[in-house]
């Protein structure tokens, strides 16, 4: 099967689509992520535009046919700010608060790319905030900060981490 891939563009600070031809088409020039390719390299998603206070989407591209469509948008005030892939079929996402200095991450979110079903992962408040994640000898590693004072303005670095396994209950 001929497959279309994905690549971002740092010189122009687009994602650009790459047809079976070798021809691009720029699908994001608003402060993209770099797109993460599915473990089979079938999918990639990512989040644009990822900027302080704009509200951005995370967008699933299927490379086998060449298709873009949100994956998850803005809900209310809440924002995707980064992306995983945990499998084929699910996603890790972090989603928070989209407005001002003090909630620079979120809690994890676990979507399913078929149904587009959103699973809570961590529900923490807003003394800790999550701003990255990675996969390791399976488990879900998380980091941020975590606030140490009654007005949210001193903080010392946070970290974690779960069981895939664990994620299967969720």
């Amino acid at each position: 099967m001929v497959m279309f891939d994905i690549k971002f563009d740092s010189k122009s600070e687009t994602v650009q689509l790459v047809y079976p031809s070798g021809k691009t088409e720029v699908i994001a020039k608003d402060s993209p992520t770099i797109p993460i390719k599915s473990p089979d390299n079938t999918k990639a998603a990512y989040i644009s535009p990822l900027e302080w206070e704009v509200y951005g989407n995370l967008y699933l591209v299927d490379l086998e046919n060449g298709e873009q469509e949100v994956l998850v948008a803005p809900d209310g005030s809440y924002i995707p700010k980064n992306v995983i892939w945990q499998d084929n079929e699910n996603i890790l996402v972090i989603i928070g608060f989209g407005d001002g200095t003090v909630c620079i991450g979120g809690n994890i979110f676990r979507v399913n790319i078929k149904t587009k079903e959103k699973t809570q992962i961590t529900s923490y408040d807003s003394i800790v905030q999550i701003t990255d994640l990675y996969l390791e000898d399976d488990m879900l590693h998380y980091k941020g900060i975590r606030y140490t004072d009654d007005i949210l303005n001193e903080s010392v670095a946070y970290e974690s981490v779960i069981s895939l396994d664990s994620l299967l209950t969720f």
